[in-house]
């Protein structure tokens, strides 16, 4: 076993989703692949409201893997994780280390002493002589905590956390080498969360999260229809209507695409007009929401430039007789943040 392998467990606010990578010199094989549902209000905002039952569901997919990794690969989203871009006067990694808390206060909307700060540096050669393009992310520590402390209880190790849209990332560039040198947007379309990270020659450039997701179409669903969470879950997601007129739900999911088209066209604009004087090339959809609505035609109509929905599982060896295929394809856009974080390593550990 190499002793940098980690197993990627992404946490969300419908299911949580446990993947683990086997290396070897020469290739990448899919380990082990698991996705359990939770139940409504399990996670609220990003924030674990339930945590025996999500215990509960990664105890389960753990044991379901019969892995003997313990290092656990997670990432975070949502209110409580700001990321920033900050223009500072041109400095080393090592003093930028060292100033890393007065140079990002005045971008970071938490007391200093609330939050876990991290930051890579992302052009030196910023428009500014003597200053350099910084990307900061900062996490606050209570609810940073609760990931880690629950990892932590159930005997596994939590050794790398990251943030979604820079976990999107590692799978963008192992799965899509051959379109890095595009402008592309990367949109994970989640149950409360739509994360949206722009790349360029790809490194990200700008990112932005929306308040927006599934979970909204699902709660719509039950207000029109005055049906359960449930059930409005498995109409979503193309279940047998009964006396539900098929025409009402195409209507609510209209609706909804238009509002995530509209924000989406609010971003890219904004980073064509102050980040890049080139607009967004190509544009992968993913997370559990991507495929529905017909949101991916819709995407491609609007903004009249290649829009695809990822495959995470494209350059991993897949062995055909212990995974079935049609379910993987399934539920790939699902799995593309616990694909990234399964492809992260321990090298990428906590300080």
């Amino acid at each position: 076993m190499a002793v940098s392998k980690v197993i990627g467990l992404d946490i969300g606010t419908s299911s949580i989703k446990m993947v683990e990578i086997n290396r070897s010199r020469k290739r990448l094989d899919l380990g082990f692949v698991g996705l359990a549902p939770l139940s409504q209000g399990a996670i609220v905002e990003k924030s674990i409201k339930k945590p025996e039952e999500v215990a509960g569901k990664i105890k389960e997919l753990y044991s379901n893997s019969r892995s003997r990794v313990r290092n656990i690969s997670t990432s975070l989203a949502g209110k409580a994780v700001i990321i920033k871009q900050a223009t500072i006067a041109l400095m080393s990694d090592r003093e930028l280390e060292k100033l890393i808390q007065i140079e990002a206060e005045p971008y970071i909307p938490f007391d200093m002493d609330d939050v876990n700060l991290d930051f890579f540096i992302l052009d030196e050669t910023s428009g500014k002589p003597g200053f350099m393009e910084v990307v900061l992310v900062a996490v606050k520590r209570d609810f940073m905590g609760e990931y880690i402390d629950l990892i932590a209880s159930l005997d596994l190790v939590p050794t790398v956390v990251d943030v979604d849209p820079f976990t999107l990332e590692v799978m963008y560039e192992f799965c899509y080498p051959d379109v890095l040198d595009e402008i592309v947007a990367l949109v994970n379309v989640g149950a409360a969360t739509i994360n949206v990270n722009i790349l360029m020659s790809g490194a990200s450039q700008f990112t932005r999260d929306l308040p927006l997701g599934g979970d909204h179409v699902t709660k719509e669903i039950m207000r029109f229809f005055n049906v359960s969470f449930d059930r409005a879950e498995n109409m979503k997601r193309g279940a047998l209507l009964g006396n539900v007129s098929p025409a009402n739900l195409e209507t609510i999911f209209s609706r909804y695409v238009e509002l995530y088209l509209s924000e989406l066209k609010k971003i890219f604009d904004f980073f064509s007009a102050n980040v890049s004087k080139h607009s967004v090339e190509r544009i992968f959809l993913s997370g559990g929401a991507a495929i529905m609505y017909g949101l991916p035609s819709a995407v491609q109509r609007e903004f009249n430039v290649p829009a695809e929905v990822v495959d995470p599982f494209r350059g991993l060896q897949v062995n055909p007789t212990l995974f079935d295929l049609d379910y993987l394809a399934h539920i790939g856009p699902s799995m593309a943040i616990a694909v990234g974080l399964a492809l992260r390593d321990e090298k990428d550990k906590l300080d």
